[in-house]
């Protein structure tokens, strides 16, 4: 019998946080609040999944500001 397993990250796009100025491409952007969700795949399909990045992601540049937990929820709320 064979197994087959892996794993497979995806990417959660949570919210628009605004038009600001990227820090690295310093292009006025909508920069956005999302997060890598890691996902143990058995046969292919997702079996358990946790966060393992959270970040602000710039569209221009692929640019992202690694944040904590406390400061995502902040800006989540916000």
């Amino acid at each position: 019998m064979v197994i087959i397993y892996g794993s497979k990250k995806k990417l959660k796009l949570d919210k628009d946080l605004g038009r600001c100025v990227c820090p690295n491409c310093h292009h006025q952007v909508e920069r956005t609040l999302a997060r890598e969700k890691t996902y143990v795949t058995l046969f292919y399909i997702p079996v358990l999944g946790w966060t393992s990045k959270k970040f602000i992601l710039c569209p221009c540049c692929g640019d992202s500001e690694v944040l904590t937990g406390s400061k995502y929820k902040e800006l989540k709320n916000a």
